[in-house]
């Protein structure tokens, strides 16, 4: 252990915090969610290996990328845009949780969390109009900040391959 660990600054406790919003939100936004649980949670279950990938697709990035100490969106160049992907796919995510409308069995089940809330449920509710809309918008930038965020750790993952140094000369043929 090093005699005097490096002090984490306020960028470190901003990207730490990031990286653990990432990784939780999609479980809080199915939190959300489960209060109006419909067809579409049923259909979640059904197909659970691509909602896990996507999972893992924030995971990866925040627990490597971010949340190591020499994690490869630790540095200077990818820091602040890493912070800024995890927020907005973070946010992204737990508005669509709150607003995405789910139907059950009968009209009257029809609901988002946002409308169970507000005690306007079924099919002839205007919130829940209103909450599909918003939920429609709030998916674009849940899907954008996880695409920008995986690309940006790939770029921070070949820049950091491009400048290592090579360890052994390369083999001259005799």
């Amino acid at each position: 252990m090093h005699p005097n660990p490096p002090e984490r600054g306020h960028d470190d406790a901003a990207l730490l915090t990031a990286a653990w919003v990432a990784i939780l939100a999609p479980l809080v936004a199915i939190a959300l969610k489960l209060p109006t649980g419909g067809w579409l949670l049923v259909g979640m279950v059904f197909s659970f290996p691509i909602w896990l990938t996507g999972y893992a697709a924030v995971v990866v990035p925040a627990a490597v990328g971010m949340l190591r100490r020499r994690g490869s969106l630790r540095r200077p160049g990818h820091r602040t845009r890493a912070v800024i992907w995890s927020w907005l796919t973070s946010i992204g995510v737990l508005i669509v949780g709150l607003t995405v409308v789910d139907g059950g069995d009968t009209s009257e089940s029809v609901a988002s969390t946002l409308g169970l809330m507000l005690g306007s449920t079924g099919t002839d509710s205007p919130v829940n109009d209103v909450s599909a809309v918003i939920a429609m918008v709030a998916a674009i930038p849940w899907l954008g900040g996880l695409l920008a965020l995986l690309v940006e750790w790939m770029v921070s993952l070949a820049r950091r391959r491009a400048e290592a140094p090579r360890v052994a000369p390369p083999v001259v043929g005799q």
